[in-house]
């Protein structure tokens, strides 16, 4: 579903005077919404160089949002400045440089690493590209219209419907955030 196809219904709920410059904003900030209740899992690899700490790893991957890290049969942990772990594999992503370091380094050449970590919103929608789509799975594309109509009807001071559009999107979320949260049981 596009974005103008979502504003289009949204004003359909909620008839308004609303420029379409404040609906892309909220669109925005909705898109990055959906990623903070939905965790979606995703998967990202790289290949162990003997003795090489650093790998530089997709730039969808956040600190934040790392799950588990392995490297061959090891796992590694976050390294953590206040609990103390000189015996333990330890890892730790800089979100600047999108490089994840592993202490110790891979023990063998071509060990297959993996990072298992959230999905986030990557797209930023603008006023002059109405035809791109929500970076959520197309199945959830719909929550968008009740969550954009909520924001218009804030922005109208009718609470009511206001309230009634947040219920629907965030009942769907939260629904959305349980069915991935039994797919990635560790």
């Amino acid at each position: 579903m596009k974005i103008s196809e979502i504003i289009q219904e949204a004003d359909l709920l909620v008839p308004n005077g609303v420029d379409t410059a404040d609906k892309i904003i909220w669109l925005n900030a909705i898109n990055q919404d959906f990623f903070n209740v939905v965790k979606i899992p995703a998967f990202t690899s790289f290949t162990s160089v003997l003795d090489q700490s650093q790998y530089t790893l997709d730039v969808s991957v956040r600190f934040k949002n790392i799950e588990m890290v392995m490297c061959g049969v090891v796992k590694y942990h976050e390294l953590t400045p206040d609990i103390p772990n000189p015996l333990l594999n330890t890892y730790f992503f800089d979100d600047v440089g999108h490089n994840i370091t592993l202490s110790p380094p891979p023990y063998q050449v071509g060990l297959t690493g993996l990072v298992r970590y959230s999905r986030i919103a990557t797209t930023t929608f603008l006023n002059n590209n109405l035809t791109i789509e929500p970076d959520a799975p197309a199945e959830y594309h719909w929550t968008y219209i009740p969550a954009l109509a909520a924001y218009i009807a804030h922005s109208m001071d009718d609470e009511v419907k206001a309230a009634n559009y947040e219920n629907q999107y965030k009942n769907a979320w939260n629904v959305a955030a349980q069915n991935y949260q039994r797919a990635v049981v560790s």
